[in-house]
Parts: structure tokens; C-alpha cells; sequence
């Protein structure tokens, strides 16, 4: 998995940072792009990197706040004016289905393709063979969510020495063995799969996060030991006051928290209009004191889960 940041500014976009998106690229099976937020202007970030249009299948909104949706809409319907017949899907909280669907009937536009909304509440959201995605409510002045992504523990490498020892050589029999299946060769012998594998390859995680004041009051397991935790740093430290009553975090809370869970790594996003390159560098400083492993994302900053 890699994530690409589209837009780290919160609130209204400036000449270096335009507001939030997160791209999150899958090619675990089938290589496809999942977007977390689509502010303003989303479409025209998505044309300066590699991701297509094409590609993105699914959307998940954190809350209706304009600098997150503002540009939904306008993906969407470029979508349709480029043909895309592609499913794809949103998930938001409640309210998204009518912002989207009043749109499209107040501005008489259309989409070509299938469009699922669905309107989430906590829980399990998204449940497949390869991913599971989770959401709950966090700590902002409206409804407003995180995201938690698991990707499954995959099956081992074959041991292809141990087959060719065992009189079983190369063919198309390996794929089923690989997906640890019972084989009942010529001879009648019947193996299986299972055990030629080596030990599970352990699933990456992560956690996006919306806008949220600071959570410590919330305690759930899968903060603990994320591969990459992306919090919000709207304010800095010295204004963290101003920071959580209006529903933000400032860059040493988003620090403690990640030290308080073992994260392996902490991204740092949605940083106010106020903030230069400079500034935000002298909020990093302050951070890798607490927690050493936090890093900066910039617009079109790539990260490998």
C-alpha cells in the first residue's frame, strides 16, 4: 500500500498546500485507489500525479465540512464527462447521500456509472478478502469519523524446494497449492497445500483521521501498533487552547498520542492557512521530541505502508 497526500491544509487552501484529500493505493490483488476526503480542487491534484480518475473506487468522507467535500461533486461528474462507467462508492455520515443527490438535481448533472452511497455509522463499514475498514466517531464540532484499515494476513511463500524434494516440480498445480489447497495428483497422492507454506505475512495498518480534538478519552485496540497513524496538526502547540475547543489537535498532541499507542510511524496533515514551510518545520522539531518516528506530509508526499 502506498498513500499519496493530495491536499494538507485545512480550512482554505494557499499557493503551496491545497486542502484535504489522502490517496491510499492498493495493489494487493487488483491495483485500485481509495480516497479519504475530497476538498476543493481534489481533481486538478489528482491530474499533477499518477492516479486515474479510473481507478478510484471508492470514497470515504470524515464529515460535511467544506474543505473535506467541496470537490466531490466535481470528481464525480468529471468522472461521466470522461466516460468512466466504473462503479464506485462513498461512505460518509449522515447527510451525504442528500448533499450528493441534491447537487447533482440542482445543477440538472449526471453520472454515467453506478454510485453507491452508504451512510455509516461505528463499526465495520467495508469487509472483504483482502481488506477490512472500520470507523468511529471522533472528537469535532459535527459528526465526524476516523478510519481504520486493515489490510488480511496473506498466505506464505510456497517452499518450492521442499515440492521438488517431495517429487512435486513446477506447473500450474503450485497456484492451488499456493492458496493452500488439497491436490490429488496422477498417482492418487493427495497433498496439501498448507503445508508447503511458510509462516503468514502479517497485513499492514493504519489510521486516518478527520478533524478531532485530542482522543485520549477513547480506547480502542486498534490504536494500538499501527504500521502508520495520520493525524491532524491544525495548530500549534502554543494555541492549543483555540485548537480543541473548536474540535482540532495541535502537533505535540498528535505526538503524545502516537507515543501512547506505539504507532510505528506518525504523519502529520491539515495544517492551518497561517503556516508556512518554516513554521511547520519548528512544529516538526518539537514533535520528534516526543515521539521520533513523526513525519511531515507535504502535497503529493508518498509514503509506503
Amino acid at each position: 500500500m502506498l498513500i499519496q497526500f493530495l491536499g494538507t491544509n485545512a480550512g482554505s487552501p494557499s499557493i503551496k498546500r491545497n486542502v484535504t484529500s489522502i490517496a491510499l493505493i492498493l495493489n494487493n490483488s487488483i491495483y485500485e485507489v481509495w480516497l479519504f476526503d475530497c476538498g476543493e480542487a481534489t481533481q486538478h491534484q489528482i491530474l499533477r500525479t499518477s492516479i486515474k480518475l479510473s481507478k478510484i473506487k471508492k470514497i470515504f468522507i470524515t464529515h460535511m465540512h467544506g474543505d473535506h467535500i467541496f470537490g466531490l461533486l466535481g470528481l464525480l461528474t468529471s468522472r461521466s464527462i470522461n466516460n468512466i462507467s466504473d462503479k464506485i462508492e462513498i461512505y460518509g455520515g449522515k447527510g451525504i447521500k442528500c448533499y450528493i443527490n441534491s447537487f447533482l438535481k440542482m445543477s440538472n448533472s449526471y453520472i454515467n456509472f453506478t454510485l453507491n452511497i452508504f451512510e455509516i455509522n461505528e463499526g465495520i463499514i467495508f469487509n472483504n478478502k483482502n481488506y477490512q475498514v472500520i470507523s468511529f466517531l471522533l472528537n469535532h464540532s459535527i459528526e465526524c469519523y476516523g478510519f481504520y484499515i486493515k489490510e488480511k494476513d496473506k498466505s506464505g511463500h510456497l517452499n518450492v524446494n521442499k515440492l521438488i524434494n517431495d517429487g512435486i516440480f513446477p506447473g500450474p498445480i503450485y497456484k492451488y497449492l499456493k492458496l493452500g489447497k488439497k491436490i490429488k495428483l496422477d498417482n492418487n497422492r493427495i497433498i496439501d497445500g498448507k503445508n508447503y507454506l511458510g509462516k503468514k505475512i502479517k497485513g499492514k495498518n493504519l489510521l486516518i483521521l478527520g478533524d478531532t480534538s485530542p482522543l485520549f478519552n477513547k480506547n480502542y485496540n486498534f490504536f494500538y501498533n499501527l504500521d502508520i497513524l495520520i493525524h491532524e496538526s491544525t495548530l500549534d502547540h502554543s494555541m492549543s487552547y483555540i485548537a480543541n475547543i473548536r474540535g482540532h489537535s495541535t502537533n505535540i498532541q498528535a505526538a503524545i498520542f502516537a507515543k501512547k499507542y506505539s504507532v510505528k510511524k506518525l504523519i502529520l496533515t491539515h495544517f492551518s492557512s497561517r503556516y508556512n514551510f518554516n513554521d511547520i518545520q519548528k512544529m516538526l522539531k518539537k514533535c520528534v521530541k516526543i515521539f521520533l518516528n513523526t513525519k511531515i506530509a507535504y502535497d503529493f508526499s508518498i509514503f509506503k505502508v
